[in-house]
């Protein structure tokens, strides 16, 4: 997926200030000039990726994504950022912010997602980052997470009460940098990547609240989602099975829907690196999770939303993807 080049603009002064050549950076990665010029030409992913992987090599600096997510601009957001702040609740903004997460665009893509839910009390937010990222993973990962922070300061007029967080991965060099940034408890080598905080912050009136505002900021927003994914055909696939995820149509109904052949349309995903079943698979996983993280909902009623004849067969499949029962999942959660 392209990024939007004022995220580049911003990212190279961030980049400057921390003393790194991004003119060698810029010429490395093959970005032109005139692109930097222009905030609505497009940087591509592959460039994108060789900024921050040559980025992190030069600075050696292991928690460059933390840095980066905890300084983001609001003006990289464009209209999202405004439509998040003018929404009425914290719950309607990570809504909303959460349907346009790939607004601005980014290297990874699909590879994360970051979900939303409520649990017992606790708001919880929830990133699930495929291992196809590799030596990039961590620093997408903590990018989200310092920037849920400071995007909630911007919606909050305030920080976010944060409980604990959960994360996938070993402990890394910087651990020490978590405790100042999220200020709570974490769990490293946990099943989940997962940030809880006080739910009871969810429903508060926002201090920039303004209908209006944000019905003309999602207007915005979603023209220029549909602009920018028209021609992303695993885009428009995962929208339709998302919309139909109790009974997901088989590929000759989207074939049909996006007036494609069935081998048109496998040719398409697989230019993209996708099968049908592995989008599927990505979707039914990405709600599987959040779905166990409400205890109120049993592991049958989860297997029927997700289009399961049985609760079996959704077992089976959450076990081969995350190499955990649902049960344990669930027990880890709330363990």
């Amino acid at each position: 997926m392209n990024t939007d080049a004022r995220y580049i603009i911003w990212l190279f002064d961030f980049l400057s200030s921390l003393g790194l050549d991004t003119e060698a950076l810029r010429i490395q990665n093959q970005i032109k000039t005139a692109q930097l010029e222009n905030p609505d030409s497009a940087i591509t992913a592959e460039q994108h990726r060789g900024v921050l992987r040559d980025a992190q090599l030069a600075s050696n600096d292991s928690a460059l994504g933390l840095r980066i997510g905890l300084h983001r601009s609001m003006a990289t957001l464009d209209q999202l950022a405004y439509l998040m702040m003018s929404c009425a609740t914290l719950r309607e903004s990570s809504t909303v912010g959460l349907r346009y997460q790939n607004y601005s665009g980014r290297f990874s893509g699909g590879q994360v997602v970051t979900s939303f839910g409520e649990i017992k009390g606790e708001g919880c937010y929830q990133i699930q980052a495929q291992a196809s990222l590799g030596e990039l993973r961590l620093l997408a990962v903590e990018d989200i997470l310092a920037n849920i922070v400071t995007t909630c300061r911007w919606v909050l007029g305030k920080n976010l009460p944060i409980t604990r967080l959960h994360c996938d991965y070993p402990a890394p060099p910087h651990a020490a940098l978590y405790e100042t940034i999220f200020n709570c408890p974490v769990q490293f080598e946990s099943t989940a990547i997962q940030l809880f905080f006080e739910a009871s912050i969810l429903d508060q009136a926002l201090p920039q609240a303004s209908p209006r505002s944000a019905a003309l900021y999602e207007e915005m927003c979603e023209r220029k989602s549909i602009s920018r994914n028209q021609g992303d055909v695993a885009w428009r696939v995962w929208q339709i099975i998302v919309d139909n995820l109790a009974d997901p149509p088989l590929l000759d109904d989207i074939a049909e829907i996006l007036h494609s052949s069935s081998r048109t349309l496998s040719r398409k995903l697989l230019e993209q690196g996708w099968t049908y079943q592995q989008l599927l698979d990505q979707v039914r996983e990405i709600h599987a999770r959040r779905y166990l993280s409400d205890p109120t909902l049993s592991v049958t009623q989860i297997a029927n939303s997700l289009g399961y004849a049985d609760s079996s067969g959704f077992q089976r499949a959450f076990k081969k993807w995350t190499g955990h029962s649902p049960k344990t999942y669930r027990n880890t959660i709330f363990g």
